[in-house]
């Protein structure tokens, strides 16, 4: 990246058997890291580490179960410790069960490729405090989350 600029420095990780181009998540990273400047979220020279991992359906239902108490499967599970940032500067972790956004993209007449970038869009924003429990917080983020991927609401 530009001097400058923030650095999101990605570790992926993929526990499922179909093969993923890491590229556009770099390209979308890069238009979030600005958004996230202008936001406030994100200062011109932080450099902050996180992870995004693809897993399968049983691992997401142990993850969610874990974390929400929900014993099922679901698209994306963010895990934020901006609050506490290590010494590592290890912010976050990203996790997408890429079966369920395999259901998903053909559900709603898309590709896997662009449910995957909304998904770590979303997860991303989760990571940096932004969420979606009441209706004005889900329109901030949805607004966000497509001014990031570059499409209109």
């Amino acid at each position: 990246m530009k001097k400058n600029t923030p650095q999101l420095e990605p570790a992926y990780y993929s526990k499922v058997r179909n093969k993923i181009s890491f590229k556009i998540f770099d390209e979308t990273l890069l238009k979030a890291a600005k958004i996230l400047v202008r936001e406030k979220k994100l200062a011109k020279n932080d450099m902050f580490n996180f992870e995004l991992t693809f897993v399968g359906d049983k691992s997401m239902q142990s993850l969610n179960k874990e974390v929400h108490k929900k014993d099922r499967s679901t698209d994306v599970i963010s895990l934020s410790y901006i609050e506490d940032v290590a010494p590592d500067n290890f912010i976050g972790e990203v996790f997408i069960c890429v079966p369920y956004a395999k259901r998903q993209a053909k559900k709603i007449g898309q590709t896997l490729e662009i449910e995957l970038q909304f998904l770590f869009t979303h997860g991303l924003l989760h990571i940096f405090g932004y969420d979606h429990m009441k209706p004005d917080e889900e329109r901030e983020m949805l607004r966000l989350t497509y001014e990031i991927l570059g499409r209109s609401l």
